[in-house]
This record gives C-alpha cells, structure tokens and sequence, in this order.
C-alpha cells in the first residue's frame, strides 16, 4: 500500500516538471545578468590599463567620441581630449559616444555631459567616473 512516505524517501531526487523548468529558467537568468555585471574587471573599472593606446586623435570627432577597451574618450572641443570609464554607474552598462554634447546610458537612459562626465539626468546618482590621458604626438595614451 502507498503511503506517501514511501514515496519521498525512494524519489527524494525526482524533480517535478515545474520544478526542472524553475531551475533552468533561474539558470539562465543568472547567466544573462552575469553578461551585464558592472564594468570591464572585477574591481568594476575600465579595462585599459596605464599606458595603453586608446584612440588616435584623427579617430575621435570633435563633439563626438569613441568607446575602447572599456573607456569612452571624447573630444568635446576641438584639441580638448577627455576620458571616462564607459561603465554606467547606475547598473554597470556600457554608455555610448556622446551626441550634441549629451552621453547617454542606452538601459534606463541615464545622461551625462560630454565635457565633464557630470550626471545630467536619470536613475544614476553621480557622474561618469573619469580616466586620466595624455596625448603623445597623434596617440590618445590611458595615463
């Protein structure tokens, strides 16, 4: 005769369907969000380390800028050459080149100023985080 006891001690491993489907759903939702951690590194900064040729000079357009290695370079004034951690600080997605001026996190739509990386509006609650350069000859160097 069944008595339900005998049943869960012999099947104590036996998963139920919603519960297989549970945990692989739950599988791959930590895999995605792990695709979206903060930054480039563990410790959440740019990937580009010191002395570390980002862009050249021609490459970045005045008002505009470009994304690498993890660090968004701009040239938000002709011959003035800025840099940030392209990491958002509200959730840790990678912002973009900057338009009219304007930087923007294409997750929740955090904004920032080109010039100085200040927030402008948005879910973040500070600025674009910035990274030291130099310029050598034509090279934009990660100082």
């Amino acid at each position: 005769m069944y008595d339900g006891q005998e049943f869960l001690r012999d099947n104590r491993w036996c998963l139920s369907r919603r519960a297989l489907l549970t945990g692989a759903g739950a599988v791959g939702a930590a895999g995605l969000l792990s695709a979206c951690g903060v930054g480039d590194s563990p410790t959440g900064q740019a990937a580009a380390a010191p002395g570390t040729v980002l862009a050249r000079t021609g490459d970045v357009p005045v008002g505009g800028g470009t994304v690498v290695d993890g660090v968004l370079v701009v040239q938000p004034e002709a011959g003035t050459f800025t840099a940030y951690d392209a990491t958002c600080p509200h959730q840790g997605v990678r912002v973009g080149a900057p338009r009219d001026g304007v930087i923007t996190c294409p997750a929740h739509n955090s904004t920032f100023a080109a010039n100085d990386g200040a927030r402008l509006a948005g879910p973040a609650t500070r600025g674009l985080t910035e990274i030291p350069v130099r310029i050598d000859g034509t090279n934009i160097i990660r100082a």
